[in-house]
This record gives structure tokens, sequence and C-alpha cells, in this order.
């Protein structure tokens, strides 16, 4: 392949010819289209019939010359609905090429052919823009660092609506990493401040990315040794305790799903919010500090 490629331009490419070889093909669609267009275009010209169109006419027991003009009509569809599949395709195509265009820092290992065609399928009737970013970010990851976007993921991604991607960004700056636990703290008084509504958390929890559970609890250990670290941006909170201390924090849990989109949707946060969990956790763990 061109050698002025990225190596993540040559993997998507690669992975562009092996998923649509795979699946449905827009071009071979269109030449099965255009041939049958031809043969009307040649029934009008010789006056002939084919068997199909026979068939067609003693099937429906309609007259010859409403059987062709309907035929017309479901080619034209037939095209118009597979271009607009293909465009689509396209531009989540275009969205992941902007992002590895200068990407060389990508696994060896390739993007599973299952995974390949699932993906397709499901971008093909995607045509909101930012949802198709949205798509271009998750081909991107995947051709970057393969099964870091399982199946189940996809398939919940393509029941999303653009309204639903929305609200879970909306509370993307309420996510923090509890030692590898994406969650969000559920704590009436700070969710009432920063509007994180029940209702929102109930929503994402029907699109299978949020467990809106009211009774969960994340029970951490912590020593010297091993503290609480929460990462959040570029910032760690960390407990400082020198004997072994357990700290309880209910939390409305990510699911796997949740996690998987939360890797490409856009990062914003909230500093006051990261204080005011630093509070929370230090005005109901009195003998530990938090630095």
């Amino acid at each position: 392949m061109n050698e002025n490629f990225s190596n993540g331009l040559q993997k998507l490419y690669n992975c562009v010819s092996k998923g649509l070889g795979s699946i449905m093909i827009p071009q071979e669609v269109r030449n099965i289209i255009d041939k049958e267009a031809k043969q009307i275009d040649m029934l009008e010209m010789d006056g002939g019939i084919t068997d199909k169109a026979i068939s067609l006419c003693n099937d429906m027991e309609q007259p010859l010359g409403e059987v062709k003009e309907l035929y017309r009509r479901t080619c034209s569809r037939m095209l118009y609905q597979e271009m607009r599949k293909q465009k689509n395709i396209e531009d989540v195509v275009n969205e992941a090429k902007a992002i590895l265009q200068d990407e060389n820092e990508v696994a060896d290992e390739v993007v599973n052919e299952d995974w390949l065609m699932r993906f397709f399928n499901s971008i093909q009737d995607i045509s909101n823009t930012d949802m198709q970013k949205l798509w271009g970010k998750v081909l991107a990851g995947e051709i970057k660092s393969p099964n870091s976007f399982t199946l189940r993921s996809l398939d919940t991604l393509s029941k999303i609506t653009k309204q639903e991607a929305t609200l879970f960004e909306e509370l993307r700056p309420y996510i923090i990493n509890y030692r590898g636990t994406f969650a969000i703290l559920n704590d009436d008084e700070i969710n009432k401040k920063y509007n994180v509504l029940y209702g929102k958390i109930v929503e994402m929890s029907e699109c299978g990315l949020i467990d809106s559970s009211g009774s969960m609890r994340l029970t951490l250990g912590v020593t010297a040794q091993y503290p609480l670290e929460l990462i959040y941006d570029m910032k760690l909170l960390k407990s400082n305790n020198i004997e072994e201390k357990k700290i309880i924090i209910p939390i409305y849990k990510l699911t796997q799903t949740g996690q998987d989109i939360l890797s490409v949707v856009a990062d914003n946060y909230d500093e006051n919010y990261l204080q005011d969990v630093a509070n929370y956790l230090a005005k109901n763990n009195r003998e530990i500090t938090f630095t």
C-alpha cells in the first residue's frame, strides 16, 4: 500500500475492504439494478416481454403495462436506498479516516471479521452527522486496539438515538473511575446540585448504559500500599491512611457497554464536581484523609 499512508489508514482501508467485501456491496447491487433497468428499456424499445415480467403479470393479475411500471419504480427505490446506505457508510469511514490519518501507533492484531460485518451493517442506516462522528470514533478505536468495543456494545449503540447519546454526553462529567469501576456517585444532594436527575439515570439504564439500581454499593478496602485512587481527567484523588480501612460508596455503575461507549464520547469534566466528591468521601470516612 502507499508508503505515504499512516499505519492507521492502511489498517482502516484493509478493514473497509474486508468488511464491505463480506456484506452488502453497493456497486454489485447497482450492477444488478442497472441490468434490470436496461431490460425494461429494451422491452419498451422492442415491444417484447421477459419471462420475469410475464411471471409477474400472471402472479399479480395486473395488466402488463402496470407491472412494467411497478418494476421500474422498484428498481428506482432499490437504487435510491442502496445509494443512501453507501453514503452513510462512506461518511462514517471518512470520520475514522480523519482520526487515523496521522496515527502510526496501531496494534498489529487484525480486527475480527464478524465485528466488521456487524459494524458496517449497523452504520448503513445512520445519517445523523453527530452519530456518524461517534461511529467513526468506534471504528478508529477498534482499529487502533481490537476487541476494545464488544459486539454487544455495537448492538446497543445501533439502537441509541441522537437524543440519548446527547444525554449520555451530558452525564459524562459526573462519571468517575473508582479504582477500575466507572460510575456516578449516588448522592441526592450532589446529584441535585449538578442536575443529575434520577430520571436521566433511568433513561440511560433503559439504553443499557447505566445500572439504575439505587442499592448498589462499591466496597473498597484501602491500605497504605493499596489506597483508593479516583481518576478524573488528569487528576488523581488518593486516600491517605496507614491502617486498613473500608470505604463504601453508593453508585450508579456503568455497564460494560456504557464503559465501551464512554471511551468514544467527548471528554467533559467539572473540577467543582470532583471537589464535591472529595468532600463527600471525607465527610463519610472521617478516619481517612484525601489528597
